[in-house]
């Protein structure tokens, strides 16, 4: 711009120079006239024309934006919901997977194994103590025996396939 603006000031005459060192306005309207001022505020017009258009686009899509902000905060939280909801389910599939381990079934079983001979005995004793009659002590002790000999079956069962390394 320098080399430019010596060169259109050295077209001028000694009285056009004067003019402009002591005329502000005239200066301004010489200044303004210089092809690169020219060029560098219509320049600086199409970027603020660029800027305008740019910020009236941003504008007319605030609404879209703020409904896909609503949006992701919605999904936000169902996806903070199902995930505190698997988690949950997690947890309960970690306690039922211990409550359900082979040992814990073992025990419980040997257990119920345990609660049928510890009731048909005393099934038995209340028959020979002359408590419950025959009909009775034979209907009950009967039933009992069998639900004990089913369940000695079962545990039984459960360990010849826990020897052998499988499920029971």
């Amino acid at each position: 711009m320098t080399d430019a603006l010596l060169s259109e000031i050295s077209r001028l005459s000694a009285e056009q120079v004067l003019l402009l060192s002591s005329d502000d306005s005239a200066f301004e309207l010489f200044f303004n006239s210089l092809p690169d001022v020219k060029n560098r505020r219509a320049l600086n017009d199409d970027i603020q024309r660029g800027n305008e258009e740019l910020a009236a686009a941003n504008l007319t899509m605030k609404s879209e934006i703020e409904k896909i902000k609503q949006d992701i905060a919605d999904l936000s939280s169902v996806l903070e919901a199902q995930n505190h909801e698997l988690q949950d389910k997690l947890h309960q599939q970690t306690q039922l997977k211990q409550r359900n381990s082979p040992e814990q079934l073992k025990q419980r079983l040997q257990e119920a194994v345990t609660q049928a001979e510890v009731t048909s005995d005393k099934t038995a004793e209340a028959f020979h103590e002359g408590k419950i009659d025959a009909k009775t002590f034979l209907t009950d002790y009967t039933e009992q025996r069998v639900l004990y000999h089913m369940r000695r079956a079962k545990l039984e069962h459960f360990d010849t396939n826990m020897a052998a390394g499988g499920l029971p």
